[in-house]
């Protein structure tokens, strides 16, 4: 039996056919999937301070960052107060949906000019609101928070200070915002133009009793019997 011996030129060609022949198999099975388009750009979270009123009920600001609010509701100045409600929570989609702890409830939405919604409060009484961007803060408008202890009780107060475009031809309705100066235009129609007066409502939170704060000294506020409460301004959620 003749013995047959292969030529290495041959070996070499038929493994280099087998293996194009395999890429061409494996090749034609594989899918090309087009590179994804890049996902549309988020729109820009809406941040920064809101004054405004809520009717004639009471005034309100909020303070965002985009993702959480703080919001406080206030009827107070140096004659009188009768309602203080704050808010705290995160801001979605679709907008602001809070209740606080006295049964309270805001429910808004946010635009880069405005927040504009509507408060419920435990009594059932329910009031639109509108609130407006303060383009330029500053130190001096905008919502203001004290958190202090006086003889082993919580107190909690709220300022809402407005700058004077922000101010109201409206007198006497009463709000815990009020104007610095006497210069008054259409809106909002809470704001008390006396600049003499910086009203607002301090919260016992141990009885849940209303307290008329006094005049504001620079920043701070001396209530006869209480102690000194220090103004923090809220900005973009935190005060």
């Amino acid at each position: 039996m003749t013995d047959r011996k292969t030529s290495p030129v041959l070996i070499v060609a038929v493994i280099l056919l087998l293996a194009a022949c395999g890429g061409t198999a494996s090749s034609s099975q594989v899918t090309h999937t087009p590179a994804a388009a890049p996902a549309a750009t988020a729109a820009a979270l809406v941040k920064g301070e809101f004054v405004g009123d809520a009717g004639r009920l009471a005034g309100i600001a909020l303070s965002t960052n985009g993702r959480q609010v703080i919001a406080y509701l206030c009827d107070g100045n140096a004659r009188y107060l009768t309602l203080a409600e704050w808010f705290k929570g995160p801001v979605t989609s679709t907008g602001i949906d809070l209740t606080n702890a006295h049964g309270a409830h805001l429910a808004a939405t946010v635009s880069a000019q405005a927040i504009t919604g509507t408060v419920t409060l435990k009594d059932g009484r329910s009031v639109a609101f509108t609130a407006r961007l303060l383009p330029d803060p500053g130190t001096d408008y905008g919502l203001f928070r004290s958190e202090e202890t006086f003889h082993g009780v919580r107190y909690l107060g709220g300022w809402i200070f407005n700058p004077p475009q922000f101010a109201s031809a409206q007198t006497g309705t009463g709000t815990a915002g009020i104007s610095v100066t006497s210069v008054m235009v259409p809106m909002p129609t809470c704001c008390l133009p006396d600049h003499n007066i910086r009203g607002a409502g301090i919260i016992d939170e141990q009885t849940g009793t209303l307290i008329k704060s006094p005049v504001v000294d620079g920043d701070s506020v001396s209530v006869p019997g209480l102690g000194a409460f220090q103004l923090t301004p809220c900005r973009e959620a935190q005060c």
